[in-house]
């Protein structure tokens, strides 16, 4: 496979995933809120943590216009990680790849472009938010659904695998990091919202029975084996893609990214919610933030660059070629 067609896949899939992500945040954190709209101060103290977390603090909250914050967090055209932005990007990689893609993909993709294209998105959040947020939520839901189904499981597939749950982990850590970011400990409310942004609150009652404290959501959400959004579930995947990718066996590595990644799968594997604890709950998921960026820069250089350009990266940071690739 051409590594740029990779590197499309790869980035296609990670958009919708930062799509639907956002989606939920967005819907749940707007239900929470209508307990603040009385008191511009609290509301402004409500959504703060939740705007740093996603990288929105550019981001205004005004008691007066407190809809137009979902609005610029679904049609923004200038802040790249809202809903329109990661459609568009999705949609724009997805077209130079369109040959990769069953026409079932590429029409489903293409529908909701248009609907945010030709106004029809709009039309629908004047009707209700909800609607739209659903929308995009089933949307995504819906093309997963579709790749795993309609296109053969061969490379293609895996780096657009690999992208999903790249993406997943980081939105997770977000999402949880959002607690540490409040001014105050942490209520019911706020753990609900979290678990629900991560749609992980029906397992967490399975698991939990009930039994709510930021220690259970906390401890779930990093090292549930078998829950998909869990931060171990998506890194044990991201481990598996890649060695499926380079063909070597589990517990070696023949790059970069599966040496990242493997030494991440042993710290999470061996880690307890004590660990975390004394060492902070905000600086462990800093950590794995970073360390997913770093996975992801090695995987495009490991897959995409060639050595001439790797070199020409020069000092860069990791954050700041992310950056840079997230604005292709």
């Amino acid at each position: 496979m051409l590594s740029r067609v990779a590197d499309n896949l790869h980035w296609m899939s990670r958009y919708i995933e930062r799509a639907e992500g956002m989606a939920r945040m967005i819907q749940v954190h707007q239900r929470q809120a209508l307990e603040y709209v009385q008191d511009e101060q609290q509301l402004k103290e409500f959504w703060s943590p939740v705007l740093q977390s996603i990288c929105a603090d550019s981001i205004q909250v005004d008691n007066q216009d407190i809809k137009q914050l979902g609005h610029s967090l679904i049609f923004s055209e200038t802040y790249s990680n809202s809903i329109f932005s990661c459609i568009s990007f999705a949609r724009e990689n997805a077209r130079m790849v369109r040959d990769q893609l069953s026409e079932e993909l590429w029409l489903e993709l293409n529908n909701i472009y248009l609907s945010f294209r030709n106004q029809d998105a709009k039309a629908l959040y004047a009707q209700g938010s909800d609607l739209l947020l659903d929308k995009v939520t089933r949307f995504s839901l819906v093309f997963q659904g579709l790749a795993d189904a309609t296109i053969p499981h061969g490379e293609g597939w895996r780096f657009l695998t690999l992208g999903k749950y790249l993406e997943r982990a980081d939105q997770t850590s977000r999402m949880l990091d959002t607690l540490n970011l409040r001014t105050k400990e942490s209520t019911r409310a706020d753990l609900m919202s979290v678990l629900s942004c991560c749609t992980a609150l029906s397992a967490f009652r399975q698991q939990f029975r009930g039994n709510l404290s930021l220690p259970n959501a906390a401890n779930f959400l990093l090292f549930s084996e078998d829950f998909p959004r869990s931060i171990r579930f998506c890194i044990r995947s991201i481990d598996h893609i890649l060695h499926s990718i380079s063909g070597v066996p589990a517990g070696t590595f023949s790059n970069e990214a599966e040496r990242l990644t493997g030494s991440t799968l042993a710290m999470v594997n061996f880690t307890d919610w004590n660990q975390v604890k004394a060492k902070g709950l905000h600086e462990t998921l800093d950590e794995l933030q970073s360390t997913l960026i770093e996975i992801g820069q090695c995987v495009f250089e490991t897959y995409v660059l060639l050595p001439s350009e790797i070199k020409s990266l020069g000092e860069r940071s990791s954050a700041q070629f992310i950056q840079a690739q997230q604005q292709q």
